[in-house]
């Protein structure tokens, strides 16, 4: 049941050594010989498999040809580690070590087919995918499981991923396995179930032919046997019948008992019945026929139908037959028929072996009732023979006409073996060259006859069913893709492990650039402030000077305020740079909010007094009196914010309004919102506003600059919008904790012991 004897090994064998070669290189190479060679002896001896030099040899080459081959495919992959560092590498290794590679091997079975079968027609498409198939699943399963095996530092997998991996393709190589070698055994199941049936329906058709032979050579002798006398025409009619029915009898004779003194008689009187000269004959050791010697009886053949063409026998003693072909005395003490050796017939032209089937004719003899044993037979006499049936049976167009209806599927030949040397009935040699065969005994009442049924062509050029078919492509795509995917997922992992140390390699050169550039920009600005506060600490001198000289009008007051701004925008952008930096560390503890905005609120209002701009604080009676927060932050924060705000609203009259809004547990965001106290003066700063909305605000002022950083260093941002009333809403948001009772009772605490230690 073995569909592929000898080339079934090279497909597989090409894709394990493809494997060893390609991990391991030249040092493999005595190994693939050696266990090139030592397969077939262990084949021969052990598996009884006949293996041809030349087919060994080819094998040889193939499968060296087939892994260096692939190793060459496969090198930069494999040398340079990165068949696993992407998906596309990973794809085009596994093409390359499967597919392609194994059409070597593929290509090799073709021809090792063709010489192991000897068999150059047919289609071999299914041995070629066969084998390309074995060596395609048995490489991309094998090659990267045992080249991730090999990886150590070089592959970013961890022992784990890698054991996933190996288990999964372990699983997949084994189920896939499973199922091609589960279909091909049902294959070869159902082909033996096909070739079982085709041969017990040929001996089943061959038995049938020989019962029906001989249920009418028993007829015809019943009816001799019945009747007185049976004339010619009656005999004529008689056997009409029989051979008008479609059967194997080429002739029916009659040979009835002529003692030796009423010879002359009998001769005379069949040549006048027959009109013809009538004479007893006998063979001679040529097989010829003369004039039959004297002897005690004779059974010449008397009647034949149909007589024409068998002239040449009429009056043959059956005596005469040679007795290892049949013998007329076993005839004679045999109840059944028997049939002889295959012979070559005197009438025919000894192309189409013949079978006689004799039986011998009694005359009728009732059995006396007085026998004290009531089934005991009388002995027969010679006295009471009347001839011999004999039937003249040729199988060979009965058979042919099988052989014609089943020679896509089989084949056949019928020996006689009954004695030593067996003589061919029907039928040539058989090639049996890896065919399913079978011999079959099948009994011809005294002799035995030699059924040998062997498949027509080898498992290679059979037709194969849309099922096996199916079996053979899906398995061998589905385990391809199969593996592909999970190599797939973890190339993917090392695309991602490549991507992440990419991307955090140039972070720390970004982060490195953005510290050395921001070191670089916060000594600049201080060697600046330092400078620029030389000259401005002058001026603040010579107008100390003019004031205590009495001198304090307009423009000494402006050159005052001039130079207080110029040191308010140095402080700024000194804390710009700070926070930039991250110099600024954020405080988080918990303070009045109320008594701080009640503060602000007064230091605000003095100054805006003295410039004449007023601000109207409204909070929310939703804030919480007491945060966890930098309350020097907010302070800088507000302060700036005010600043930006007065000029960015171009107006003396604003509304700041604090509002909160609370998160999960006890985070919460408080919200700045500057609007216009006067919605009159609304409009005249409405195209600013609108222009500044798509706009970083930071780069509107220092002072706003200053208030989105520190927003952004206390987890807040800041908003610019346009109100569908008309006039705009500036707002900043910062994140807070309420403080806990707790926490409200220990800063009262320590505020009262300050205040206590103060008084």
């Amino acid at each position: 049941m073995t569909p592929f004897s000898f080339v079934n090994y090279v497909g597989p064998a090409a894709g394990v050594a493809s494997c060893l070669i390609i991990i391991w290189g030249n040092a493999a190479f005595v190994a693939i010989l050696l266990m090139s060679i030592a397969f077939p002896i262990f084949s021969y001896h052990y598996l009884n498999l006949d293996v041809d030099v030349s087919l060994v040899l080819i094998s040889t080459l193939a499968i060296i040809l087939q892994s260096y081959w692939a190793k060459q495919l496969t090198y930069q992959y494999v040398f340079y580690k990165k068949w696993l560092k992407s998906r596309r590498w990973l794809f085009a290794f596994l093409i390359k070590v499967g597919p392609i590679a194994g059409l070597v091997s593929a290509s090799a079975v073709l021809i090792i087919s063709m010489l192991d079968n000897k068999v150059l027609t047919g289609s071999f498409v299914y041995t070629f995918l066969s084998s390309w198939s074995s060596s395609l699943l048995i490489a991309v399963f094998f090659v990267p499981t045992m080249l991730l095996r090999q990886e150590r530092d070089s592959m970013v997998f961890h022992v784990s991923k890698k054991l996933y991996i190996l288990f999964a393709s372990f699983i997949g190589a084994f189920a896939i396995l499973l199922i091609i070698k589960t279909s091909q055994d049902e294959q070869q199941l159902d082909r033996l179930m096909l070739f079982e049936q085709e041969k017990a329906e040929i001996a089943r058709v061959i038995q049938q032919e020989i019962q029906e032979v001989e249920k009418q050579v028993n007829s015809l002798s019943a009816f001799f046997q019945a009747s007185e006398v049976v004339d010619l025409y009656e005999f004529n009619i008689f056997s009409e019948k029989v051979l008008g029915e479609q059967t194997s009898i080429r002739a029916l004779e009659w040979a009835p008992i002529v003692e030796a003194s009423e010879r002359k008689s009998f001769e005379d009187n069949a040549s006048d019945l027959l009109q013809h000269h009538f004479v007893i004959k006998e063979r001679n050791k040529g097989n010829n026929l003369q004039p039959a010697a004297e002897r005690e009886r004779y059974a010449p053949l008397y009647y034949i139908y149909p007589s024409e063409g068998n002239e040449v026998v009429l009056g043959l003693d059956v005596y005469s037959n040679p007795v290892n072909t049949l013998s007329m005395t076993s005839v004679f003490h045999s109840d059944v028929l028997l049939a002889s050796a295959p012979i070559s017939l005197i009438q025919d032209d000894h192309t189409k072996p013949g079978v006689l089937f004799s039986k011998a004719v009694f005359e009728h003899r009732a059995q006396e009732n007085t026998q004290p044993i009531l089934n005991y037979k009388l002995p027969k006499k010679q006295d009471d023979l009347l001839g011999f049936v004999v039937a003249v049976v040729q199988f060979d167009d009965f058979l042919r006409q099988i052989d014609e209806e089943k020679q896509n599927i089989v084949k056949f030949t019928i020996q006689d073996v009954s004695s030593s040397e067996p003589y061919v009935l029907f039928g040539k040699a058989l090639d049996l060259e890896n065919r399913l065969r079978r011999r079959v005994e099948i009994p011809v009442l005294s002799r035995y006859w030699s059924l040998e049924v062997a498949e027509s062509e080898p498992w290679f050029v059979q037709d194969k069913s849309l099922k096996t078919w199916s079996i053979l492509l899906g398995g061998t795509f589905g385990g391809f893709f199969f593996q592909l995917m999970i190599l797939m997922m973890a190339a993917y992992s090392s695309e991602l492990t490549q991507q992440v140390d990419s991307k955090a390699r140039a972070l720390i050169l970004a982060k490195e650039h953005s510290e050395q550039s921001s070191s670089a920009k916060i000594r600049f600005l201080r060697t600046l402030n330092d400078e620029i506060r030389l000259p401005l600490n002058a001026i603040r001198a010579f107008v100390e000077q003019f004031k205590q000289k009495g001198i304090n009008n307009k423009q000494v007051l402006g050159i005052n305020h001039a130079s207080n701004n110029i040191e308010q925008l140095l402080n700024t952008m000194m804390d710009l740079s700070e926070i930039e930096s991250g110099g600024i560390s954020v405080k988080s503890e918990p303070f009045d909010f109320y008594g701080f905005i009640n503060r602000l609120e007064l230091m605000v209002k003095a100054n805006n007094l003295m410039a004449g701009k007023s601000i109207f604080f409204l909070i929310d009676k939703e804030v919480p009196h007491y945060i966890n927060s930098d309350e020097l932050r907010i302070q800088k924060l507000l302060t700036a914010f005010i600043k930006s705000a007065q000029q960015l609203f171009k107006t003396d009259s604003l509304r700041l309004s604090i509002k909160v809004h609370t998160h999960h547990k006890r985070s919460a965001t408080l919200f700045f919102i500057f609007s216009h106290q006067d919605e009159a003066t609304a409009a005249d700063s409405d195209e600013i506003l609108r222009s500044l909305a798509k706009k970083d605000l930071a780069g509107y002022s220092t002072s706003m600059a200053m208030v989105k950083e520190v927003s952004q260093l206390l987890q807040g941002n800041v908003n610019l919008g346009m109100l569908n009333s008309g006039g705009g809403m500036l707002s900043a948001s910062i994140r807070v904790t309420i403080s806990s009772d707790e926490e409200q009772r220990i800063h009262q605490a320590d505020s009262f012991d300050q205040n206590s230690a103060d008084e």
